[in-house]
């Protein structure tokens, strides 16, 4: 009972702690889309999975993760996002002995096609647009020890909407270990740091007059906007998972973590599992605990598991927007 209140308690003081310092800063970064959490076996434990990184979904959490589990595998994942919008993961992972584990990813979020307006033609111009974001990763990771390993994710990330695109390159480390008390984990990850994102393109293209009180002044300078850049959503991940129950026919696992963004306060995320004989699971969990003004709370979710084939289920309900949820699907061989 120590060990789980300890697991639980730590991650809500030092949100606590971390809370009380400075102003929020909501919207001060770019590509959003980077802290959709995936998986839905994460995702339903309300993110505290840097200290579990089970599966090649692991990527995205902590890449330490993907050199702690056996089997080759590939994982995918879908989500009917808010406004249409479509949410996709697939990611696999290669294991090579002593050399140690690859993974690759791919992460996009897209919008239907919507009309082009004006003020004059509020029903439309005639034309359509989208917007796509998408980022590719490649991951190694390696134990350096039984207890402890390290991970590396590199990613390029493009954000386009319409004739306007904007790109940047950024890294996720992380690190698990094995703590000497038994069936207790702790990770740690540092996600999204990297190049800032600046949007670029034939729409920021537009005609300037420099001295419009000179006759004859050429008013068709081509001349190009300049657009600001902004930071990719950087944050710091400490988690901690403490495996209650395992034996023939029931498990029990909790975790916790403790988040640091760039843009926005400190707060905390927990999550419980119980599994029925490894092939039944039922999960729940609380998103961003210590958050005032937070936006999404309970998490839920359920997993069958046969064999090499596992699909797992989550929902997140938000408190203005409905509920989103996500299904995964994953493959060992």
């Amino acid at each position: 009972m120590k060990r789980i209140l300890q697991i639980v308690i730590l991650p809500l003081l030092l949100s606590g702690i971390v809370r009380c310092q400075g102003v929020s800063k909501v919207g001060t970064s770019a590509a959003p889309f980077l802290e959709i959490g995936v998986g839905s076996r994460a995702t339903a434990l309300a993110g505290a999975y840097t200290a579990i990184a089970d599966g090649p979904e692991s990527m995205y959490w902590n890449p330490a993760g993907i050199d702690w589990f056996s089997k080759d595998a590939v994982s995918f994942n879908y989500s009917n996002w808010f406004a249409g919008e479509k949410f996709l993961y697939a990611a696999g992972v290669l294991h090579l002995g002593s050399v140690g584990s690859f993974g690759a990813s791919v992460t996009s979020l897209s919008t239907p096609y919507m009309l082009v307006t004006t003020v004059d033609y509020p029903d439309g111009v005639g034309q359509q647009f989208d917007a796509a974001d998408i980022a590719l990763g490649v991951t190694y990771a390696r134990k350096l020890m039984e207890r402890f390993s390290f991970g590396a994710t590199f990613k390029y990330i493009d954000r386009r909407i319409w004739e306007m695109n904007a790109n940047a390159m950024a890294v996720d480390f992380g690190i698990l270990y094995q703590l000497p008390w038994q069936n207790i984990k702790l990770g740690m990850s540092i996600l999204n740091f990297g190049s800032q994102l600046q949007m670029q393109g034939v729409d920021a293209v537009v005609t300037h007059q420099l001295d419009p009180t000179i006759t004859g002044s050429n008013s068709q300078i081509l001349a190009s906007l300049y657009t600001r850049e902004w930071n990719l959503p950087l944050s710091l991940k400490v988690g901690l998972s403490y495996q209650v129950l395992k034996n023939r026919y029931n498990e029990i696992l909790l975790a916790a973590d403790f988040v640091h963004p760039n843009d926005n306060y400190s707060f905390s995320d927990v999550g419980a599992e119980y599994g029925f004989m490894d092939h039944v699971f039922l999960r729940v969990g609380y998103e961003q605990l210590g958050l005032v003004d937070s936006q999404v709370g309970l998490t839920w979710g359920a997993g069958l598991k046969f064999a090499s084939l596992g699909v797992d289920y989550s929902y997140i309900k938000t408190k203005y927007l409905g509920f989103v949820d996500q299904f995964t699907v994953d493959l060992e061989f």
